[in-house]
């Protein structure tokens, strides 16, 4: 009988959790037991700096607990994680998020399919602060110029290769907000993210960091907090990028091209209505055409129905008068038969026949005499 452990033929993989002792980390750490990848184990960064995290959910998986005794910002814990994982395949799971059983063998499945790509993403369902899925899903395709503009992946959507640490990619503790943002522009510099359009993670609003708002606008406005956390990305950035990159972008940005875009879009449909409203007076026409040899068909069935009614009255009447006629007949009979059975009839019967032999006599001399003549 053998005794291998399973988990040897896998691939390790790292699960960071930040964690404030959030509720809802009982949620995050129960998510991650029910994964169905037998490898894994759990980082759980105390940013509390109490050392008082309940992990009685994480079950029998592996947990490294890391604390420094102090308050850790965002950044800060996700570096503190980093530091501890041993994991091949690394990926974030704050503790007011959740994900699906097969996420973790999903995007491995993806990431040692392709030698090309260390880093593969799912797509996340957006939940209110009950957990509800709301309207929304991050599906993004990977795209490294759009990438430049937003941060549409959520931290805990994306499993990434280790390896990739090697080029110096941490966190910037500089960011409060948007610290996975700059992360993922840092691993872009070094390989392609894959999307799998597989909803396998669950992101609740109204978290510490909730830069997914509904009113886009707050994004751009200078006295936001998000505002001045995109400025700060960019202030980073933008002397990082090529001029080819940042026209890209410009390109990207550029509501002209569009704007060209629907005006033929709308010229096409105009052209499209116009022509389907020449088919419709067709039909229109045609329909009239239809109408007016329905009542003219109409008027026949009328003419046809008083002329059937007429010929149903004469019929009606001839019947009536043949009952009429037989009736008498019938009368006529009996009252010959009446003749015939009286007593009267049958005592004239011998004069009957002299009288028709004397006429019959009475002819054949004549045609005697005639014939002299």
């Amino acid at each position: 009988m053998s005794t291998e452990n399973p988990t040897e033929h896998k691939n390790q993989v790292s699960i960071i959790c930040r964690t404030l002792g959030r509720p809802e980390l009982k949620q995050a750490l129960q998510s991650i037991a029910s994964q169905d990848y037998p490898n894994i184990e759990i980082v759980l960064v105390d940013a509390t700096g109490k050392q008082s995290i309940d992990s009685a959910a994480s079950g029998d998986r592996p947990l490294e607990f890391v604390t420094t005794g102090s308050v850790l910002r965002r950044s800060a814990a996700a570096n503190a994680g980093l530091e501890a994982a041993h994991g091949k395949y690394i990926q974030f799971l704050d503790d007011d998020d959740w994900i699906d059983p097969s996420h973790v063998s999903q995007l491995v499945s993806v990431l040692e399919s392709s030698d090309e790509t260390a880093a593969a993403y799912s797509s996340t369902q957006k939940t209110n602060a009950a957990g509800d899925s709301l309207d929304y899903v991050f599906r993004e395709a990977f795209d490294p110029i759009l990438l430049m503009r937003d941060n549409y992946i959520p931290i805990h959507s994306i499993l990434f290769d280790s390896a990739l640490l090697k080029h110096g990619c941490r966190f910037d503790e500089a960011f409060d907000i948007y610290e996975d943002w700059d992360f993922w522009l840092q691993l872009s510099q070094h390989t392609n993210f894959q999307h799998i359009d597989s909803i396998t993670a669950y992101y609740r609003e109204g978290g510490d960091s909730d830069t997914a708002l509904a009113d886009v606008r707050l994004r751009y406005q200078a006295d936001t907090a998000l505002g001045k956390g995109r400025a700060a990305i960019f202030e980073k950035w933008l002397p990082k990028w090529t001029g080819e990159k940042v026209n890209s972008l410009i390109g990207q940005l550029d509501q002209s091209v569009l704007l060209c875009e629907q005006d033929a879009q709308i010229h096409s449909e105009l052209r499209k209505n116009a022509e389907l409203q020449h088919e419709i007076e067709k039909l229109d026409s045609q329909i009239n055409g239809l109408d007016s040899q329905i009542n003219g068909l109409d008027s026949q069935i009328n003419g046809l129905d008083l002329k059937l009614l007429d010929t149903a009255s004469q019929l009606k009447q001839l019947k009536d008068h043949s009952k009429q006629q037989a009736q008498h007949v019938g009368e006529l009979e009996k009252r010959l038969n009446a003749i015939y059975d009286s007593l009267s009839w049958k005592l004239m019967g011998p004069v009957r026949r002299v009288s028709r032999t004397l006429t019959k006599e009475k002819e054949f001399g004549n045609n005697e005499s005639d014939s002299d003549k």
